[in-house]
């Protein structure tokens, strides 16, 4: 059940003095059609009390987000949940540690996932990410550490999952937002679904027999905790996939 949601006031507040040093400067580039684009320079100290601009690279939105965290250190301020692990003003993107969790399928009778089924399954580590136009993602990765930027994505194994991560959502009940305290609502409404049929043109599971085998294995049992040597490398960064997540899925 979600908490009551309620004001919070902040304030900043500093310690004592404190010398302040100009380390870094930021650029922010904006178009005529609403983009923009930053870059992060190093400062070289002139004689004299001056200051030089060094040559820039580009700035990342993960690199925004540090910034951000940093500029809010001393603030006071609400719980932030330990699964998010991303969020701007386009999109939020939370971690779901490997475990035990029910999954429903509703096959045709000719498959070997035959008509309808339920069990409670292992499941790998997985990224979801909602974006404010409503698009909804899901990659897995393995083990069991909190992701970041650079952690290596794999394809979820999940039927119902285009090759991009996005998830087909047919007439799935969602929840109305996408903000930090719903994210078990949003977790709930994919694996509360009925997964029917792989969404993919390859491989969804590197798997002898193919999907349909692996999960009536999987309901079978035969699999105590998730292989995680059956999934598929996106041969791509979680940092580069939320950068992207804009790309059209490709049904």
């Amino acid at each position: 059940m979600n908490e009551p949601q309620q004001d919070v006031k902040f304030s900043v507040t500093e310690e004592g003095p404190a010398e302040m040093h100009l380390r870094r400067a930021i650029l922010v580039y904006a178009s005529k059609g609403g983009g923009s684009f930053a870059t992060v320079h190093d400062i070289a100290a002139n004689q004299g009390g001056g200051a030089t601009i060094l040559p820039g690279r580009p700035m990342t939105a993960f690199a925004v987000l540090r910034l951000a965290r940093s500029l809010m250190k001393r603030q006071d301020g609400g719980f932030i949940p330990d699964r998010l692990i991303f969020q701007d003003s386009a999109a939020i993107a939370w971690w779901v540690p490997p475990g035990m969790r029910r999954i429903w399928f509703r096959c045709p009778e000719d498959q070997l996932v035959a008509g309808e089924r339920s069990e409670v399954v292992s499941h790998p580590g997985l990224v979801f990410c909602v974006t404010t136009a409503r698009k909804w993602f899901v990659w897995a990765i393995k083990g069991a550490a909190r992701p970041k930027d650079s952690t290596r994505l794999f394809r979820a194994p999940y039927f119902n999952v285009w090759e991009s991560g996005q998830i087909c959502v047919g007439n799935v009940d969602l929840p109305e937002r996408a903000t930090a305290e719903k994210l078990d609502e949003w977790t709930s409404a994919f694996f509360d679904s009925w997964f029917t049929h792989p969404n993919v043109h390859s491989n969804l599971v590197r798997y002898r027999g193919g999907a349909y085998r692996f999960w009536r294995d999987m309901l079978d049992g035969k699999h105590v905790v998730f292989p995680e040597r059956t999934l598929v490398d996106l041969d791509r960064a979680l940092g580069e996939a939320l950068q992207s997540r804009g790309a059209k899925h490709d049904g």
